[in-house]
């Protein structure tokens, strides 16, 4: 195998893109790539260019000549996030912003998300906390958005990760894992 990591460990490997940035999405998802070559490098001794990657049916990225390193990406705002593991996982971050979380909510959140919602003393962090996990969780699972929100099991466990105060972040798995966050300036 090559991963290096303890078993029940993730690393999340998080870059701040530049203030003011005005990167398209193609650039992003480069530096998303760039992000994950580096924690392969830096994890699995890999010489600093991605193995072959391929899409599961559900179109979740995996390396088909390494099946014991998982590893997921998402980005929001100034950030990309990667979550590296020998364990299938799922991660995402979401920048807070001002939305018609009433609306959404009612599609998104189940029953009694949607309940805790309402209740809240501050519904934008109440809808975000649930979003990514929702994401993380559909990024886990390999199925992406393709069924109903508000109807996902939501079996397994979740970490938040605290990245900044205007974003939330979550990495859901299988099993408990050790998660160790590595702040990434230079790609």
């Amino acid at each position: 195998m090559d991963v290096q990591m303890k078993r029940q460990e993730a690393m999340v490997y998080v870059h701040r893109l530049p203030e003011n940035n005005k990167l398209k999405p193609a650039e992003i998802s480069e530096t998303g790539r760039r992000l994950l070559a580096f924690a392969l490098k830096e994890q699995c001794g890999f010489d600093g260019s991605l193995p072959r990657v391929a899409k599961g049916d559900q179109g979740k990225p995996y390396f088909p000549d390494h099946p014991g390193i998982e590893f997921n990406i998402s980005h929001s705002g100034l950030y990309v996030v990667l979550a590296l593991s020998e364990y299938p996982v799922g991660i995402d971050v979401q920048e807070i912003s001002d939305m018609d979380f009433n609306a959404i909510g009612k599609r998104v959140l189940s029953e009694s998300e949607y309940l805790d919602f309402l209740r809240s003393d501050n519904p934008g962090e109440s809808f975000f906390r649930t979003w990514v996990r929702k994401e993380a969780y559909v990024k886990w699972t390999g199925e992406g958005i393709t069924r109903e929100l508000r109807d996902l099991p939501m079996d397994g466990w979740y970490q938040y990760i605290e990245i900044d105060r205007r974003y939330f972040c979550a990495i859901w798995a299988a099993l408990p894992l050790r998660v160790e966050v590595e702040e990434v300036q230079y790609l």
